[in-house]
């Protein structure tokens, strides 16, 4: 769960729910760990100090979270890297919260509403440097 190699969908159910979401794709992906907080935008007190992305592409990202957000839920984050010495700030909507161990932690992926342009330079940037890594890149 927290390395860097991408788990698979082990149920047929799981590979049905991945194959769908592989087909709605339209930007490539950053399989890499990195550490952010997070909050409900509408709500900046319930902020997560940490958590882990899973993955990240200019359209959005799947994240580690402790409890399941319902569609629509707007979040916003503050992303750290080794690549800026300044937090990166990200906000969007959740598309769909799924158990990982049922009630205590979940994969919730988020659809980005636009990107600032740190953000989207701090991307860029990661899909060059991952480019030439091979496998942390994914379609």
């Amino acid at each position: 769960m927290f390395n860097n190699k991408p788990q698979k969908p082990s149920t047929p159910k799981e590979q049905e729910e991945e194959a769908k979401w592989v087909e709605r794709r339209t930007h490539r992906r950053i399989n890499k760990n990195f550490i952010l907080n997070y909050f409900e935008k509408d709500n900046p007190s319930t902020k997560i100090e940490l958590t882990q992305l899973k993955n990240i592409s200019k359209g959005g990202l799947c994240f580690i979270t402790t409890k399941a957000y319902p569609p629509s839920t707007k979040i916003a984050m503050e992303l750290r890297t080794p690549y800026l010495s300044d937090i990166t700030y990200l906000e969007g909507f959740v598309l769909a919260s799924h158990p990982k161990v049922e009630g205590i932690i979940y994969e919730t992926r988020l659809q980005f509403e636009t990107l600032s342009p740190q953000a989207d330079f701090l991307i860029t940037k990661m899909m060059e440097v991952f480019d030439t890594q091979g496998d942390n890149i994914h379609e």
